[in-house]
C-alpha cells in the first residue's frame, strides 16, 4: 500500500521521531511513504517528498517538523478538489493526518469524501478531546520546569515577582503542569477556577509567609474581566492569537501592589529540543497504531490512547470538542501550590 502523512497546526518535539517509526515499519513490511510538506498546503500544491528509514533516521530527537507545517484551511479556502487530486496523482491509498483540532477537522472532512484516513493528535496543549495524552505534551513540560526553574532564582536576588505566560488557547494542562512542578503559588487557566484577584492575594501570601518574591504562571487564553481581547488577529481556522495576556496581568498586578514584576512569555520555547523519553515512546505507539488501524481497513478515525490502552476514536466525535481540565480537579490541584 502506498501511505501519506501531513503534520499540521503548531509543531512540537516528538514529530520527526514519529515520522520515523512510520517508515521503518512501512518500509519493513513492503509499503511505501511519501510526506506532503507544509501540511494541507503540500496537498493543494501536491508538494510531497519520498520518506524512507535511513533518510529519517538524521532527524530523529530533534524539535520542530522536516516536512514543514502551516495553518492551512483547504475547506475554507475551497480547495478540497485539489487535494483530492494530489492524492490521485501520488496513488496515495492512505493518508495520515498528525496535529491538532484544526488539521483533523479537514481529515474528518476528507474521510467524508470518502479517502482513507487516519489522524494521530499532535499538541502541547495536550486538549485534543479522546485521548489520554497528545504527542508533544511531555517535552513541553519538560522545557517549562526547566526554563521557570532556572529563572526563580534571580528573581528572589532582585526581590521581582514573576508572571510567566504558557500558551494554552482553551486547556489549562500546560500551565497546570509546570505549576505544580515550580514554586508557583499561583495559576491562571482558561477554565477558571482562579480570578486575578485570587491570584494577587495568592502572591501576597507566598511573600508574607516566605519572605521571598513570588511566582505566578498563566494560561495565554485566559479571559480578564474587564479586559476585551475580541479584536485580536485569528488565523486560517478562526483562532485568536492570544499571545502577550501576561503584560496585561503585570500591568493590573502593579496597579494593585505597587510591585513592578517581571513578565516572561515562554512562547515557542515550549515546542524545542530534544523530545523527553515518554514523547518518543508516545511517539513510536502512534505511529504503530496508526498504521495498524490503516492495514485493519479503518478510516475517519483517530489513533488514540485511552486509560493506557490503543483505541479508535471517530474523527466526527473529535471535532468541535476540547479536553478541558475539569474544573473541580483543578481548584483541587490549584491548593497545592497555596
Amino acid at each position: 500500500m502506498n501511505f501519506a502523512v501531513l503534520t499540521g497546526g503548531g509543531d512540537s518535539s516528538g514529530i520527526n521521531d514519529f515520522l520515523y517509526f512510520l517508515a521503518q515499519r512501512l518500509e519493513r513490511e513492503g509499503h511505501s511513504l511519501i510526506g506532503f510538506r507544509r501540511s494541507w498546503l503540500g496537498l493543494v500544491n501536491n508538494d510531497a517528498v519520498a520518506l524512507d528509514r535511513q533518510g529519517l533516521a538524521q532527524h530523529r530527537f530533534t524539535s520542530g517538523t522536516l516536512l514543514g507545517t502551516e495553518r492551512k484551511n483547504p475547506i475554507k479556502d475551497g480547495e478540497m478538489d485539489l487535494v483530492l487530486r494530489s492524492l490521485e496523482d501520488r496513488k496515495v491509498d492512505v493518508l495520515i493526518a498528525m496535529g491538532g483540532d484544526d488539521t483533523l477537522g479537514v481529515a474528518n472532512h476528507l474521510a467524508e469524501m470518502g479517502f482513507t484516513v487516519v489522524g494521530v493528535a499532535q499538541t502541547i496543549d495536550d486538549d485534543v478531546y479522546g485521548t489520554d495524552r497528545t504527542l508533544g505534551y511531555y517535552t513541553a513540560i519538560y522545557n517549562g520546569v526547566r526554563a521557570v526553574n532556572s529563572m526563580v532564582a534571580s528573581n528572589v536576588a532582585h526581590d521581582r515577582d514573576m508572571i510567566v505566560e504558557i500558551m494554552g488557547r482553551d486547556a489549562g494542562w500546560l500551565a497546570l503542569g509546570i505549576a505544580l512542578n515550580t514554586p508557583a503559588c499561583a495559576c491562571m487557566c482558561p477554565e477558571g477556577a482562579m480570578t486575578l484577584e485570587e491570584m494577587i492575594a495568592s502572591m501576597e501570601e507566598y511573600r508574607r509567609i516566605n519572605g521571598k518574591a513570588a511566582l505566578a504562571i498563566v494560561s495565554e487564553g485566559i479571559q480578564l474581566e474587564g479586559v476585551d481581547r475580541t479584536g485580536l488577529q485569528r488565523d486560517a481556522f478562526g483562532n485568536l492569537a492570544y499571545a502577550g495576556v501576561s503584560h496585561i496581568v503585570g500591568d493590573l498586578y502593579k496597579k494593585a501592589t505597587g510591585r513592578n514584576p517581571r513578565v516572561q512569555v515562554m512562547g515557542y520555547l515550549l515546542r524545542g529540543g530534544a523530545p523527553v523519553p515518554q514523547d518518543v515512546e508516545l511517539a513510536a505507539f502512534y505511529a504503530n497504531h496508526a498504521i495498524d488501524l490503516a492495514l485493519a481497513g479503518k478510516t475517519g478515525c483517530m489513533a488514540a490512547l485511552q486509560n493506557g490502552q490503543p483505541a479508535a476514536v471517530p474523527l466526527s466525535e473529535v471535532m468541535g470538542r476540547k479536553k478541558l481540565v475539569d474544573l473541580a480537579d483543578l481548584r483541587e490541584k490549584l491548593k497545592l501550590l497555596s
